[in-house]
């Protein structure tokens, strides 16, 4: 069966659990819910302190989630968060408070390997690996995912990224999506999953997915808030009947997005907070929002958006602060340096992270000389290997690279 549905998206009011719920109608015809919790706990973005995933926040975090009234939850296998998910759900579903039919859950698989994670675990894959069955791996991935969160079967089953970073054989990455995405056919056929998407994939990755495979992408969940608005591809994916998902919607607190003055002047205006202003901004436009908090309060207002509009007026002074600032990557989009290093030449350069840091692949940082990448291999490679080779090997200047390795 194909779901090559092109039809846009639809917002539609549905009550769930006497709550009015808004939910965005897939192209397969299943309701998601327009807003959900992300579980994914940790520091990525802030070189001061430790970067690594702290799940153990999600203990609380989670029935807090649940107490508040999300009834989506977004994990990914690579989080850590899966068995704590599972296991927050299972209580509500043995005392009767929560059925299944009434949370929407929503993971990812095919992350590429970083030191975030626990690779080792099979966590992520080396997708790049000719060793591997990369087939048999996604099988694994998908069956660990649905274990760990005590479930017979996800709502939305996800392709975390389309691919290693930087690698830029466009041929080799196209196969191996198709390869990836087949399995996910699989399962979808099979009743384990119930709708299949992507996230971070850009235009030209959709384009190749869509002409490869039987079943479109039903949804695309992307990094999407005032400051980094990706207009041009959230127009394709609803022109191609595929949802958007926005993951990291206020800026992962790293971009300055709810202290901007636009936002709190239109917060004031609607006597809502900022971030309530930035959700409703989203969900307008038929996007789902993904936002995330540690504080019960904060996820009971993140939830009420549903009670005001925004002027036609705000809504484009919203989407004006557009700047493409990333919370993870900075001034680059999430997932651009794969296929095309046209995109971001100096930061990408042309030599392989394989063949300088082995298996530990993994997005750039923000910073004000070196990539997350760039740091790893100067401070990993031997010192042997002179400074002027490794900045030649990764293109960045060599005064640049000799000034950061001080």
């Amino acid at each position: 069966r194909s779901f090559r549905s092109h039809r846009p998206a639809l917002v539609v009011p549905l009550c769930v659990m006497a709550e009015c719920a808004q939910m965005i109608k897939l192209s397969n015809g299943l309701d998601m819910p327009a807003l959900g919790f992300g579980c994914a706990f940790g520091n990525w973005g802030d070189d001061t302190k430790w970067k690594g995933f702290t799940p153990e926040e999600a203990w609380a975090a989670i029935p807090a989630a649940v107490r508040a009234g999300f009834r989506h939850f977004d994990g990914a296998l690579f989080y850590g968060t899966h068995r704590i998910l599972g296991q927050v759900l299972g209580q509500q579903f043995a005392t009767g408070q929560l059925k299944r039919s009434d949370v929407w859950v929503t993971t990812k698989v095919f992350h590429p390997p970083a030191p975030l994670g626990l690779n080792a675990l099979g966590k992520s894959v080396n997708m790049l690996d000719p060793s591997i069955d990369l087939k048999a791996e996604v099988r694994k991935q998908i069956e660990t995912s649905l274990d760990e969160l005590l479930l017979g079967y996800v709502d939305l089953l996800l392709m975390h990224w389309p691919g290693m970073w930087r690698s830029q054989d466009e041929a080799l990455n196209r196969r191996l999506r198709k390869e990836c995405w087949e399995v996910f056919e699989e399962y979808l056929e099979l009743g384990k999953v119930k709708a299949i998407g992507v996230s971070n994939f850009h235009q030209r990755h959709l384009e190749m997915l869509i002409e490869d495979t039987k079943v479109a992408p039903m949804v695309n969940q992307i990094e999407i808030s005032p400051f980094i608005t990706q207009d041009d591809l959230v127009s394709y994916c609803q022109s191609k009947g595929i949802a958007i998902e926005a993951w990291a919607p206020f800026g992962s607190g790293a971009t300055g997005v709810i202290a901007d003055p636009v936002v709190n002047a239109l917060a004031e205006k609607y006597k809502k907070n900022a971030g309530q202003v930035v959700l409703r901004w989203l969900v307008q436009r038929g996007i789902c929002a993904l936002p995330k908090s540690s504080n019960e309060c904060r996820m009971k207002g993140n939830l009420d958006v549903f009670d005001f509009e925004l002027a036609p007026e705000d809504m484009s002074a919203i989407s004006a602060l557009n700047k493409n600032l990333s919370s993870v990557t900075g001034n680059t989009v999430p997932g651009s340096d794969i296929d095309d290093a046209e995109h971001h030449p100096r930061e990408l350069g042309s030599g392989s992270l394989t063949e300088l840091a082995g298996q530990n692949h993994y997005p750039p940082i923000r910073g004000p000389c070196l990539t997350w990448r760039q740091t790893f291999v100067r401070d990993r490679m031997p010192r042997a290997v002179a400074d002027r080779s490794a900045a030649s090997l990764l293109s960045v200047d060599p005064v640049v690279f000799a000034a950061a390795s001080t």
